[in-house]
C-alpha cells in the first residue's frame, strides 16, 4: 500500500529530522532540516510528481546542487529571485543528504 504524497513528505521530513538530530553536527543537521521544508514547499511539486528527476539517487556534489537551484538548468527554473541564499544552501544540503 502506498501512502499519499503528502503523508510520504511529512514522514520523510520527520525521519530525516529525527536521524540528524541525533548527530553531533547540529549546524549541518539544521540546514538539512530547514532544507527539507524548503524542498517540501518549493521543489516537491515537480520532483515528487515525476516531472523532475527523482533526487533520491542524485550523484551531484553540493556545489553543483547550489548552482542548479540558483540558476536552473535543463527545464528546471532558476530560484535565485524566489529563494534566499540561505534557503538555497539549506535545500542543497537536504538534496545532498538524500544520496
Amino acid at each position: 500500500m502506498r501512502l499519499p504524497i503528502n503523508m510520504r513528505k511529512l514522514l520523510m521530513i520527520a525521519v530525516i529530522g529525527f536521524l540528524f538530530s541525533c548527530s553531533e553536527d547540529n549546524s549541518t543537521n539544521n540546514k538539512i532540516s530547514m532544507g527539507a521544508k524548503v524542498f517540501s514547499n518549493t521543489c516537491s511539486s515537480c520532483h515528487d510528481s515525476g516531472m523532475g528527476p527523482n533526487l533520491n539517487f542524485n550523484t551531484l556534489e553540493l556545489s553543483d546542487i547550489v548552482h542548479k537551484v540558483t540558476y536552473g538548468e535543463s527545464g528546471m527554473p532558476s530560484f535565485r529571485n524566489s529563494l534566499s541564499d540561505k534557503e538555497i544552501e539549506d535545500v542543497a544540503y537536504y538534496i545532498y543528504s538524500l544520496k
